[in-house]
């Protein structure tokens, strides 16, 4: 297969109205937790979603009255969420297409997990990069060990590339790139999650 990057974006593009119908619902656990991310934020502030798929969570932002920019590599999830009325940019969630500074809240939900674990820190660095000092970032991915190919379950001879993340050594990351975790939880659901608020440290 190609690489991870590339293979899992075109399984995305493929499977777009698919995946949006399929992860539209979430439960209480997970509405309470993006609700204190919200409230961790200033009114009005510039939040950003990597990886903002077909734009749940980046419409939910928008009507609390934030300034919200949706950031996705696969086209097709970047169109359904313009059709929700959220700014998109095609881009990497490596490498935010942000200014540096120019954010009061970061959200990235389920998207880590497809960055390849050689790219963990150099992605956190670029994403505090793009945080002012004490903003905030709501982040939740797969937690575990190792990673792969996953085939998809509904999406014929489609793949992704999955990382399973040990929860405390990507704490111990975010402490390392500029973060103070203020909250972490694990709870299973599917797969097993990492959810973490942290704040941008002062410098």
């Amino acid at each position: 297969m190609d690489d991870p990057i590339s293979t899992t974006t075109a399984s995305y593009d493929h499977i777009a109205a698919e995946f949006a119908a399929r992860t539209e619902h979430v439960d209480s656990a997970y509405l309470a937790f993006r609700q204190r991310f919200a409230d961790a934020l200033p009114p009005g502030g510039r939040v950003a979603d990597l990886g903002c798929g077909p734009g749940r969570d980046a419409a939910w932002l928008l009507e609390q009255g934030l300034q919200v920019v949706g950031v996705d590599r696969s086209y097709e999830m970047a169109r359904l969420a313009t059709a929700r009325g959220v700014a998109t940019a095609l881009g990497d969630l490596r490498r935010p297409p942000l200014a540096p500074g120019s954010l009061a809240g970061l959200w990235s939900i389920a998207a880590l997990l497809h960055v390849p674990a050689a790219g963990t820190e150099a992605t956190l660095r670029a994403w505090s990069v793009t945080l002012r000092p004490g903003g905030v970032l709501g982040l939740s991915t797969s937690a575990g060990d190792g990673e792969g190919w996953e085939r998809v379950q509904y999406g014929g001879e489609l793949y992704r590339w999955f990382v399973h993340r040990e929860p405390e050594a990507l704490l111990g990351l975010l402490a390392e790139t500029g973060f103070d975790v203020i909250e972490h939880h694990v709870r299973a659901e599917q797969r097993t999650w990492l959810g973490v608020l942290a704040i941008r440290r002062e410098v």
